[in-house]
């Protein structure tokens, strides 16, 4: 029987200082002090694949798994050292029927990474780098509260390269106080030095309740300005070869990130670790974002967990319908009917109708997507679609 091809994320929970701006959950520690700390984060991440591989979700509609894309994000996995990673790698793949054509490590580069640890990743079986720079200019780096200057990062990505690695995301960041567009400048003339094959470019957002909100009240962002400045790098990115392919993702063509076209194409994926999150089958679910919780657990047999939903057909082809309209080339149509047995087209025509004569939506043959030139207005589009 043909497997379902599954993403597999895994969550390192550590940074070795929490950034002013960022949502996402970590916990601060030294790695050279807290190997302790690596190591149980590494067992219960054994602990919980070998939880999964006995479980219910070991396969989808009686179908077996095969996990075609590993991704290790973060906090910061580029801490742990590459000797952990390939022993993780390792563990996995006798756990779980780990067969990846795409391994993506997150990496900070203001960690002072010496080049032995890029030959390390490489050897682990790491096929792709992505760098948070989060910007090239010093001067907005320092806004942000980041360690590294752009002359660091712009090493680190150097020597990637030069390490053997032929493929790396960068990490971008639009409206940030203090950007211009003489920092855009300074930023654009680093990339064209650097030719990455991936761009994410994100607008800084979800700061409510962390320390970045203060700066923004003492220094709030015009949203018309740092729209502008999303648009007019996304053209430099095009005349970089870098053709847009999500609302917030550029790529050279075959150099698109396989792991969250999962996420896109409403695919199934399985996340370990503190925090991780999956959707397989007609189940989603999400780990507890508590690290001593999560580590006791798994050593107890018990991956604890914040919530699980249970997803109707309807329910399950909205959130499809929603996520394949950030990609530029949309949705076909005729797959997505027959998976979730019915026609977008028909079942939303007037609302598509209204949506077309604004020049907000195209169907074009059996193809539904939302121009290029609106995706930044796509959760407006998509609440007057899907109501």
């Amino acid at each position: 029987m043909k497997p379902f091809k599954v993403g597999l994320y895994v969550h390192f929970p550590f940074c070795r200082r929490k950034c002013p701006y960022c949502h996402f959950y970590s916990i601060p520690v030294e790695p050279t002090a807290d190997r302790s700390q690596i190591e149980h984060w590494r067992k219960g991440i054994v602990a919980e694949a070998e939880r999964f591989a006995s479980g219910p979700h070991s396969e989808i509609f009686g179908s077996p798994l095969e996990f075609d894309t590993l991704y290790l994000g973060g906090g910061t996995p580029s801490l742990a050292e590459p000797d952990d990673i390939a022993r993780l790698r390792d563990d996995l793949a006798d756990r779980l029927p780990l067969r990846p054509v795409e391994f993506t490590l997150e990496a900070n580069p203001s960690d002072g990474t010496n080049d032995d640890a890029f030959r390390g990743w490489i050897r682990a079986g790491v096929t792709r780098l992505s760098v948070g720079a989060q910007s090239l200019d010093d001067d907005v780096l320092r806004v942000l509260g980041r360690e590294a200057t752009a002359a660091r990062t712009e090493s680190f990505l150097g020597r990637a390269r030069d390490a053997g690695f032929a493929s790396f995301n960068v990490d971008l960041m639009a409206g940030v106080p203090g950007e211009t567009p003489r920092s855009w400048d300074r930023i654009m003339a680093a990339m064209q030095a650097l030719r990455p094959d991936h761009v994410s470019l994100y607008f800084l957002e979800n700061v409510e309740g962390l320390p970045f909100e203060n700066v923004l009240w003492t220094r709030p962002v015009d949203d018309d300005a740092a729209v502008d400045a999303f648009e007019r790098a996304s053209e430099a990115f095009a005349s970089l070869g870098l053709r847009r392919y999500e609302i917030s993702n550029f790529a050279r063509p075959g150099k698109e990130c396989l792991h969250n076209l999962k996420y896109w194409r409403y695919e199934p994926f399985l996340g370990l670790g503190p925090s991780g999150a999956s959707h397989l089958g007609a189940t989603r679910w999400t780990n507890v974002a508590d690290f001593k919780k999560w580590r006791d657990g798994t050593a107890a047999g018990i991956v604890p967990v914040t919530e699980t939903i249970s997803l109707d057909r309807e329910t399950a082809a909205r959130e499809a319908l929603a996520a394949g309209l950030r990609l530029v080339e949309g949705i076909d149509i005729a797959p997505f009917a027959g998976r979730f047995g019915f026609d977008p087209s028909e079942r939303f025509r007037p609302e598509i109708a209204g949506l077309e004569s604004e020049g907000l939506i195209v169907l074009s043959g059996r193809v539904l997507r939302i121009p290029e030139g609106k995706l930044l207005v796509s959760n407006s589009i998509l609440s007057r679609l899907i109501r």
